[in-house]
């Protein structure tokens, strides 16, 4: 009788060890992995829109930033890493709105990055400011539209905005002491929303303290002849040109305009601070002495934090930095600062930490972001002298 007690008990747990058994197998099928996997080290990935042909020291200045917050232990002990994406199609001819939206929508839906670095243009940036807002991403471009935070409060300018410019420009050239302006002529692109915005706040300061605008105009992009235009602005007789725009047009308008024989100052915009490009298009940039233009950084700024961004960035890129360059720099490095003083990745802690910058110091010094999320810092004044650019003077806020 035990026997067979024994026997029908082995076959009743064997029946069972076989279903367990089998169980497994199928539970194994279902969660087994396509292939081994091994822990990843968590990392804060940051999205960064970058034409590829133009003001490229952006991305440049903001991985020099990148690399020295990885050399101190990251960002809430995350290394940071860049996923870049190019918004300029064609090489030889502006980024477009098109291209940027798609940047930021692949980085934001594929990529879930945590914030946006750029993009530069205002164009551009007016466009993708509304898709960071509905995702509630901290977008920092490179650009200075006075309009481009108007998409919402995720959205701040690092470099020294339009408004401000346009009045520091149009001081500078009606001060006796420096051009003695009384006229002026002006010079938009067409369809570009940064040098529509930056002639309109310049036109407002010169004639509110007294100057008269005596020719507004315009080029399409990818002009290289402007006969039409100088040629009514030589007949006006200003006494400076404000021109903001960019390369390749201006230097080539510029060039242009002496040959007819205008000898009024050229005055720019800090789209010229795209140095390297800017002074690539001409033979002979001597044609250039005598023109202004504002940055919100000198490399001659000897103050300890700027000279630690200048030999960071020498040392990676062996050039100097331009101010295109600092605004990369100074956005990684505010983002930095505001998701540690927010000790946290939550989006709205970290915007607050943002709103709320006072002091910072870096390649630029930002005193504090006003309602407008316009940062409130000084201004520097470049000459070119000797087809060369050199630093003038500093203007603050």
């Amino acid at each position: 009788m035990r026997v067979r007690i024994f026997i029908l008990t082995s076959v009743i747990l064997s029946a069972l060890l076989s279903i367990y058994l089998l169980g497994c197998e199928r539970i194994s099928q279902v969660v087994k992995p396509d292939a081994p996997s091994t822990p990843t080290e968590a990392t804060l990935k940051i999205g960064v829109i970058q034409p590829s042909n133009t003001f490229t020291t952006f991305s440049q200045g903001a991985e020099t930033a990148r690399v020295q917050i990885n050399e101190k232990g990251g960002v809430l002990g995350m290394p940071v890493t860049f996923i870049t994406r190019n918004n300029q199609p064609v090489a030889t001819e502006p980024p477009t709105p098109e291209a940027s939206i798609s940047a930021a929508q692949e980085l934001i839906d594929t990529e879930n990055v945590f914030a946006l670095l750029g993009p530069i243009y205002s164009t551009n940036a007016v466009e993708v400011g509304p898709i960071a807002q509905q995702a509630q991403r901290l977008m920092l471009p490179g650009s200075s539209g006075a309009n481009v935070p108007a998409a919402g409060d995720h959205v701040f300018l690092i470099t020294v905005p339009n408004p401000f410019q346009g009045k520091v420009m149009a001081g500078f050239a009606m001060n006796p002491d420096e051009l003695g302006a009384k006229t002026a002529a002006t010079i938009i692109e067409e369809g570009d929303v940064y040098t529509t915005d930056l002639v309109q706040a310049f036109e407002e300061a010169f004639q509110k303290i007294g100057g008269k605008i005596v020719h507004s105009g315009a080029y399409p992009v990818g002009d290289t002849t402007f006969t039409t235009l100088l040629t009514e602005i030589h007949e006006a007789m200003p006494d400076v040109i404000f021109c903001p725009g960019f390369q390749p047009e201006v230097p080539s308008l510029i060039k242009e305009a002496r040959e007819i024989g205008i000898t009024a100052t050229f005055l720019g915009g800090s789209a010229w601070d795209d140095r390297e490009r800017f002074l690539s298009i001409l033979d002979d940039n001597t044609v250039l002495d005598g023109s202004y233009y504002p940055t919100n950084f000198s490399v001659a700024t000897q103050d300890a934090d700027v000279q630690e961004f200048v030999q960071a960035y020498n040392g990676l890129f062996g050039s100097p930095p331009d101010g295109i360059a600092a605004s990369g720099y100074d956005a990684m490095r505010l983002l930095a600062q505001a998701i540690e003083t927010a000790n946290s990745l939550d989006p709205m802690a970290v915007r607050d930490a943002f709103a709320a910058v006072n002091g910072y110091k870096g390649a630029t010094t930002i005193s504090y972001y006003d309602e407008n999320r316009h940062p409130v810092k000084s201004l520097a004044i470049q000459v070119i002298q000797n087809g060369q650019v050199e630093h003038y003077k500093v203007v603050e806020p």
